[in-house]
């Protein structure tokens, strides 16, 4: 599949990959990249992480077998000899994860003078290439000459101010989110939701940064069908002491996963006068009255509408991808289109669909030496897109450091 590209992403050590997020999947590719000998420059816009911080006492879903790797332990042995590693069945929570592998991985000799936090990356770009391609002409576009051109990154840091890196790669492992799609109908906004957003209530019992006065005794409304918000209805009613709690959430849809059909199933039968389950298009309008209490309007269906007060609103709707760089290709819908064509030329060419090619198409974007990773299905998959990204770099398809260091980790 690689040889079908416009260009060779191959990209040889010592170069520089700027790596955008410092989670799990951040510091396990930075942590790939070292080992490999490429220079490595790590931004994070808040603290290193962050996110398995927040999910503090809640079980992570897999064990620590298959959340850490033997890339990850080889890094922390080294650093400190009489480092034991944790029990592979054993369940981390969110806190004891961060704590005991990730933040320790981060404060390696490795990794620690190559992070940034709180460094939100506010813009991307090439130093050099100011060429767009045009639609219908992308075969005679210069992608080779883009893939050699370095990004310009722009950071805003706290401490720092705002100042510029480059770097010749750039690994998006930023995940989904902060921002979420509106309250209104479809994921729209509502009327009055862009002056409120900010107001709504963030940390809810369980969150680290929970606190009750913002919560107890109060009026609750949350919306969303996530599975968040699920999850998020279910901690509420076991907490209990709000005054009441309401769930807007849309009607249910044939598309929906086993789990949200399940949940709202489950949920449905703890309804009682103190918690409620409202079906509504979305939120109309929201806003403020005088005596601080929240006004809402919900479209029940396209004529008739809903009038409800809380003291305290949540969000739990989906996240949106935020893209970075208004003239990269990366979500430049044209350019997706065009190397999805790629994708589907070589499918019809090989008949046998390989995994490997699968992979490669899951981190790979328009926009030469920026790599997408995520990990939908879990950790492990994110891990596997790892080896994948640098294969690909590598020019190096059976390139796998996992492997190299559990053969190793069996011979000592």
């Amino acid at each position: 599949m690689i040889d079908a590209l416009p260009w060779d992403p191959e990209m040889e050590s010592p170069a520089t990959i700027a790596i955008l997020g410092a989670g799990p999947l951040g510091i396990e590719a930075a942590l790939y990249a070292r080992f490999l000998g490429y220079h490595v420059s790590i931004f994070e816009t808040r603290r290193v992480a962050h996110r398995m911080l927040d999910w503090n006492d809640r079980l992570l879903e897999l064990p620590a077998g298959q959340v850490t790797t033997s890339l990850g332990l080889a890094a922390l042995e080294a650093q400190d000899p009489a480092y034991r590693p944790p029990d592979p069945s054993r369940v981390f929570t969110g806190k004891e994860y961060a704590e005991e592998y990730l933040l320790p991985l981060a404060k390696t000799d490795l990794l620690f003078d190559d992070i940034h936090f709180l460094s939100p990356v506010v813009d991307l770009s090439r130093l050099r290439a100011r060429n767009q391609p045009t639609p219908r002409h992308f075969d005679e576009f210069g992608w080779q000459e883009r893939c050699n051109d370095e990004f310009r990154i722009l950071v805003e840091g706290r401490h720092r101010g705002t100042w510029c890196s480059r770097a010749d790669c750039i690994i998006d492992c930023r995940g989904l989110g902060p921002g979420r799609v509106g309250l209104g109908p479809a994921g729209g906004l509502a009327i009055g939701e862009p002056e409120t957003r900010k107001e709504f209530l963030q940390h809810l019992p369980n969150d680290r940064k929970f606190d009750p006065k913002t919560y107890d005794e109060k009026k609750v409304l949350i919306v969303g069908s996530t599975a968040e918000a699920c999850r998020v209805v279910q901690e509420c009613l076991l907490y209990g002491r709000q005054d009441r709690l309401t769930w807007i959430l849309p009607p249910a849809t044939s598309d929906q996963s086993d789990y949200l059909a399940e949940a709202r199933k489950e949920l449905s039968e703890k309804t009682s006068t103190e918690f409620v389950m409202i079906e509504s298009l979305g939120v109309e309008s929201i806003s403020k009255t005088e005596k601080d209490r929240w006004q809402l309007r919900l479209l029940k269906d396209d004529d008739s509408t809903l009038e409800l007060q809380a003291d305290v609103v949540v969000s739990k709707t989906e996240y949106r991808e935020e893209a970075l760089g208004t003239t990269l290709l990366a979500d430049n819908p044209h350019a997706v289109s065009f190397l999805e064509g790629i994708f589907r030329d070589f499918r019809k060419e090989d008949s046998t669909p390989k995994p490997a090619d699968r992979r490669m198409q899951e981190v790979l974007t328009p926009e030469p030496g920026y790599f997408r990773l995520r990990a939908q299905a879990g950790l492990p998959e994110g891990f596997e897109r790892i080896r994948t990204l640098f294969a690909i770099l590598g020019d190096r398809a059976d390139l796998d450091l996992y492997q190299i260091m559990r053969t190793q980790a069996k011979s000592s």
